[in-house]
């Protein structure tokens, strides 16, 4: 069913009350439906002024006066004020940002620098921690992998080498290791599943758009940390 079918639907009052529903919302963010739906009022409307004006020929038996060329100029003011509305709902969606640069802007203001209060953590994390709060990421990263050979099953450890790839931009890395943190269930407050989304996100990847939308969901669905991005994120 085209878009042109779908509007003369919901303005026929044939759809049902959810779907109605959900086309008016639709109506406002999506610019390319909002188009449809002007055409095909205008074009109705258009429709009616040259029935009527048939009608009145049929009547005074002579041609129709002024009113079709009227109606036509309406129809094209009106259709011009719709295009005015709908160039201003896509440049509106144009000045959002994108969720890459939502992410990236994420990565800039809350990854740049980690919180040192790990209490009864090894030196070995701590001192990781310091070289990652230094920019020193290749050095981390080193610290990190070599502790996780020997402590495979360390969460912090996993989330501190991920954290570190993703800052490198290691993708492929920080999805692995932020997947192994995901399956954790021994976790109070899981972290994994947002950070795989948001490392899926700078990767970019084909694969990665799928991916994305159901961690985000999971994200949110469990109240893991992350969820008020993940809510912004899926909008």
């Amino acid at each position: 069913m085209n878009e042109l079918e779908q509007v003369d639907r919901f303005f026929q009052g044939e759809m049902p009350e959810t779907e109605r529903k959900q086309f008016a919302e639709a109506l406002k963010t999506d610019p390319e439906l909002a188009s449809a739906a002007a055409f095909y009022l205008q074009a109705r409307q258009a429709a009616r002024l040259e029935v009527l004006a048939e009608k009145r020929k049929q009547w005074e038996g002579q041609p129709p006066r002024p009113v079709v060329q009227r109606s036509w100029i309406g129809y094209a003011a009106g259709l011009a004020a719709v295009l005015l509305v709908v160039l201003g709902l896509w440049f509106w969606r144009m000045q959002e940002p994108s969720r890459r640069e939502l992410a990236d802007a994420y990565v800039s203001q809350e990854l740049q620098t980690l919180g040192t209060a790990m209490s009864g953590r090894s030196d070995t994390l701590q001192q990781g921690i310091g070289l990652y709060n230094q920019s020193k990421l290749p050095q981390a990263a080193q610290l990190f992998d070599a502790w996780l050979v020997q402590h495979a099953t360390d969460s912090d450890a996993q989330r501190l080498a991920g954290l570190t790839a993703l800052r490198l931009k290691q993708y492929d890395q920080a999805i692995e290791h932020f997947q192994h943190l995901s399956r954790r269930t021994d976790l109070y407050a899981n972290p994994g599943p947002f950070y795989e989304a948001l490392a899926r996100i700078q990767r970019n990847r084909p694969e990665d758009a799928e991916a994305v939308e159901s961690l985000l969901k999971r994200v949110v669905q469990e109240g893991l940390p992350g969820k008020a991005e993940a809510v912004e994120w899926m909008k």
